[in-house]
């Protein structure tokens, strides 16, 4: 995946040390965390977990981007198995110093506000809140470890390959421990698909069905009869179904 030069002006060293400020991790370099990371395990409850309960294979790409500064991030999984459908969403991850915070954020913001610095939002979507994103601790080419709540309700355990062995994951489940969180409650991901190549990965999503999927443009499904909805059904086990749909035309 493509990263950025060490070599920045004092502008963008401005920018990345703004990303770094906002992480548990220290020194937090967004450069070095961009690329491939495998999700390994996690613990998923509450809203930010709907709709992966059958996730295998959850994958998430990030790409620094230095004009905003921000994270991109494209995360996807295969539902029911290594056969299942694909589905996937963009995200961008934004920190704010803690001088901007009263400047930039609302009354109501204030009140969901995360306790640290930096929060995942999906531009697309709007009506899903901002979550909080922190990574707690990464070596940048083993492991990352990254929260996504303002509790304990949602931890994934991240590795740059795709079965790393249960002593790794074992070892991380641990290791959270010290943060709060339970290691029972961690469930390992299936990653048993096969494993493409950084190159066709870019391409698959490079296609133009993944290009809908992630920025949640949704094509015609030239639909035989009408979709029924579910008012009682929540709106991302919506989308899911409309994903499931469109990529099994």
């Amino acid at each position: 995946m493509p990263t950025l030069p060490i070599e920045l002006g004092s502008d963008e060293r401005s920018g990345m040390l703004m990303m770094m400020r906002g992480m548990t991790a220290k020194d937090f370099d967004p450069v070095r965390y961009s690329g491939r990371w495998f999700e390994v395990a996690s613990l998923k409850r509450g809203f930010a977990g709907q709709g992966q309960e059958d996730c295998h294979c959850t994958q998430g790409v990030y790409t620094f981007d230095k004009e905003k500064p921000a994270i991109q991030v494209d995360t996807f999984c295969v539902h029911g198995g290594p056969d299942g459908y694909i589905t996937g969403i963009r995200g961008n991850v934004q920190c704010l110093p803690e001088e901007e915070l009263e400047k930039n954020v609302t009354d109501l913001e204030k009140q969901e506000m995360i306790k640290g610095k930096c929060y995942l939002r999906f531009p697309t979507l709007p009506f899903i809140p901002k979550e909080p994103y922190d990574v707690i601790a990464t070596d940048y080419d083993n492991f990352a470890l990254v929260s996504g709540a303002k509790d304990k309700s949602f931890i994934q355990i991240y590795s740059r390959t795709p079965t790393p062995g249960p002593e790794f994951i074992e070892k991380y489940k641990s290791y959270l421990a010290n943060f709060g969180y339970d290691p029972n409650k961690i469930k390992d991901t299936p990653q048993d698909c096969e494993v493409i190549s950084n190159s066709q990965l870019a391409a698959m999503m490079s296609m133009s069905g993944m290009q809908q999927a992630l920025t949640n443009q949704f094509p015609d499904l030239e639909l035989k009869s009408p979709l029924a909805l579910n008012p009682f059904t929540s709106v991302l086990d919506t989308l899911k179904k409309l994903l499931e749909l469109y990529f099994k035309k």
